[in-house]
């Protein structure tokens, strides 16, 4: 039976919170664009903090938000709470995202008899621990699929979380290319004379993340080169000391979490990551569809997408020296900064869009269901 042509079908996103990263927004781009002929939408937070810009964008489109309230770290109430309420609202399909999106949701939902139940993993959890890996190990047999954000993910959650060889699968992360404005001030940079020079990146304060690295290229970068890092996180006293203590306060700015990303890359003329680990980073494609030049990090997800002087530069991110080296190659070559941000962009186009993500889950959900 095709439910389809009869009925729409019931998705309900799961994740702890709706707070500031890479995997809530693919939720809440997930949510607001699925065919509302076709799809009804919940998206379910165990936590009650949310960013109050993606519950407006969830309302605009019509989407229910529901809060559980989960308060302490392990909470065994949760399960029964969110158990009962997936028995209430009976979905067709449980989309779970991030850790206890995964631990929670495998469990209420096979409780609670919902028919198809599949994950996204987002990243390398390195940072979660044995634990964290344990648990998610147990409870993947419940899911019928797991999705991985990029070829990296996958090998590793077939690795570490009990993923099996015929349960996982690829979906890229993508983005929404035409939100971001493709500009050329980099083919500008030759002709700023002594103008600031922006240099960015933004994510989560964290170790993964590797900020002390970006913050001691800075050193070695030109005096008018300014970086902005955006983001919020544990770590942030922590960098704020380091930046402080380098005498970088000038330079170096912790500019807080950015609602609008698209505005935030439009400022800057040059884009840095430099994680020490990343699953398929959101940021990454965000800036390529923005037209802007990108230094990352030689590790393997940011592989999938850079090809080192093709549509892009990376750098061992051990080595803050190597990072400015590659930074100060753009500045002085602003043609092969404009050449190497138009590939990125036309790969972004072709490979890694909001349009061809939302197709492939759409289609892994009609496969699920029909």
């Amino acid at each position: 039976m095709n439910k389809l042509a009869n009925q729409k079908i019931k998705i309900v996103y799961l994740l702890p919170r709706l707070f500031g990263g890479g995997a809530e927004r693919l939720v809440v781009d997930l949510a607001t664009h699925l065919p509302q002929d076709q799809y009804a939408v919940t998206v379910v937070c165990l936590k009650s903090s949310s960013t109050p810009i993606w519950r407006e964008e969830l309302a605009a489109a019509g989407v229910e938000l529901v809060q559980l309230n989960k308060k302490i770290k392990l909470d065994p109430t949760c399960v029964w709470r969110l158990t009962a309420w997936l028995k209430h609202n009976r979905p067709d399909i449980l989309h779970t995202h991030l850790f206890g999106g995964d631990f929670y949701g495998r469990l209420a939902g096979r409780l609670a008899g919902v028919r198809h139940i599949i994950s996204t993993e987002h990243n390398i959890n390195f940072s979660e621990g044995y634990l964290k890996r344990q648990l998610k190990s147990w409870t993947a047999p419940l899911a019928e699929k797991v999705v991985a954000v990029s070829q990296t993910v996958l090998e590793y959650a077939q690795k570490y979380e009990g993923v099996a060889r015929g349960q996982g699968l690829v979906i890229y992360n993508g983005v929404p290319v035409d939100k971001f404005v493709d500009h050329n001030k980099v083919s500008d940079l030759d002709k700023k004379s002594g103008q600031p020079i922006i240099i960015g990146s933004l994510g989560r304060l964290n170790q993964q993340k590797n900020w002390p690295t970006l913050i001691a290229a800075a050193q070695y970068l030109p005096d008018n080169s300014i970086i902005n890092i955006a983001g919020t996180g544990p770590d942030k006293q922590k960098l704020q000391t380091i930046i402080d203590s380098s005498g970088l306060a000038n330079r170096v700015q912790l500019i807080g979490w950015q609602a609008n990303t698209a505005e935030f890359l439009k400022k800057l003329d040059i884009f840095v990551l430099p994680s020490f680990w990343e699953g398929l980073p959101v940021c990454l494609l965000e800036a390529g569809a923005s037209g802007l030049p990108v230094v990352a990090s030689d590790i393997a997800s940011n592989r999938e997408v850079i090809v080192d002087q093709q549509n892009g530069l990376l750098f061992n991110p051990q080595r803050p020296p190597e990072l400015a080296e590659k930074i100060i190659k753009l500045i002085n070559d602003p043609e092969l900064a404009k050449e190497l941000a138009a590939n990125l962009r036309g790969l972004v186009e072709q490979k890694f869009s909001f349009a061809i993500m939302l197709e492939n889950y759409q289609r892994l959900y009609r496969q699920l269901i029909n």
